[in-house]
């Protein structure tokens, strides 16, 4: 029996120094997972739950703060309503609007709409814009940059000639205004 192995072991003697090495290497790799790498593991999870408990704890805010900081929003957002007497300067930046991005504006009509919960009134905007693509695109984005409190409620896009770059955009607008002067 002991011939047999070592004639195997003169044989394969290769193979044998290949499985011994790797076999080795594996021990080493063992013992560094086990020593370094399980540890540090620990380490990290341990701080992760931590920070998560840090941030969960900071997540619950007292009611007084929350109802200050919401009544400070709500001030800055009753800023941004322009008054009644200045929806014709509402008006002319949506020209201006136009004339910056380059497309023409057809027919607007309004109407006016009280809210009754609050001092507000709101002009429903009716109106088309045409010209290229990337104008009607900028025109949108200029709309949506608007500090007023002005609502984009519908677009809907039209072109009547395959051939033609002339892109029809209509819109649905809401203004916001404050009843006063």
């Amino acid at each position: 029996m002991q011939q047999y192995l070592f004639e195997i072991a003169r044989q394969k003697w290769r193979i044998l120094i290949v499985i011994g090495s790797l076999l080795l290497l594996n021990v080493i790799l063992g013992i560094v997972v086990s020593a370094y790498l399980l540890p540090t593991l620990t380490e990290k999870q341990s701080k992760w739950n931590n920070l998560r408990r840090q941030a969960a704890g900071t997540a619950q805010v007292d009611v007084a703060s929350l109802h200050r900081q919401a009544s400070e929003d709500l001030e800055k957002l009753k800023l941004r309503i322009p008054e009644k007497r200045e929806f014709v300067r509402v008006l002319g930046d949506l020209y201006e609007y136009a004339a910056s991005s380059a497309v023409e504006v057809g027919t607007l009509t309004y109407k006016p709409v009280q809210i009754k919960e609050e001092p507000l009134l709101s002009y429903q905007l009716s109106f088309s814009v045409s010209g290229s693509y990337a104008a009607v695109k900028s025109y949108l984005a200029d709309l949506q940059k608007n500090q007023e409190l002005l609502v984009v409620d519908s677009v809907a896009f039209s072109n009547s000639d395959l051939y033609v770059e002339n892109v029809k955009m209509d819109l649905h607008l809401t203004v916001y205004l404050r009843e006063g002067a």
